[in-house]
């Protein structure tokens, strides 16, 4: 069984139906989505390189969907860059300092594995913070954001084992909604991953 994402265990955590597409299997209609890389870097050109390099970057991708027939698709497409908006004005108030971006780190539970890579890394008062970016999606419980929090706290130890990791913040840019999932929250989540893990 090949490794599933931590991005497809999420979206098991909130649809009990979601099930990881087979191999070979044909593509979904083309509809505006925000691809889990794309997402990822717009958010870390922010970091490394600043707002106005992450819009642009974001700009040239959606360039398609902003001149789309559909009025529809073009707003969806707008909102979707206002959300990186949202995303970097709740980054200034937060305050933290940016480390660097995640690394892929493969996790293995009982039911399988889990890819994980944690969008952006950030340290206050030397106390590690990861960040868990999503841009899709009904609005994200607490309850299932300590459980989708756990593969990346667990990536993040693993990433800095000599460091303390305070927290997973589970960010839904588009939603603005956020939750803040302490590291024993999310780590005391294990079996409930695997639970989902093995339906998927």
């Amino acid at each position: 069984m090949p490794d599933v994402t931590a991005t497809e265990l999420s979206k098991g955590v909130r649809s009990s139906t979601y099930r990881t597409p087979e191999a070979g299997a044909p593509e979904a209609p083309a509809f505006l989505v925000m691809p889990t890389t794309v997402g990822r870097k717009a958010v870390q050109t922010y970091h490394a390189e600043g707002a106005a390099p992450a819009r642009a970057y974001l700009n040239e991708k959606f360039q398609t969907w902003l001149s789309h027939t559909s009025k529809s698709m073009r707003g969806n497409a707008t909102n979707t860059i206002k959300a990186l908006d949202t995303y970097i004005d709740a980054d200034v108030v937060d305050g933290r300092a940016f480390v660097g971006p995640g690394v892929k780190v493969v996790l293995r539970l009982p039911s399988g594995t889990i890819a994980t890579k944690v969008d952006v890394v950030t340290t206050q008062q030397k106390e590690l913070s990861g960040r868990a970016v999503f841009w899709d999606g009904q609005p994200i419980t607490l309850d299932e954001a300590q459980v989708i929090a756990y593969p990346y706290a667990v990536a993040l130890q693993r990433m800095y084992p000599n460091e303390t990791v305070a927290d997973i913040c589970v960010w839904q840019v588009r939603r603005d909604n956020l939750h803040v999932v302490t590291a024993s929250e999310a780590l005391a989540r294990a079996g409930d991953a695997n639970a989902v893990l093995a339906r998927l």
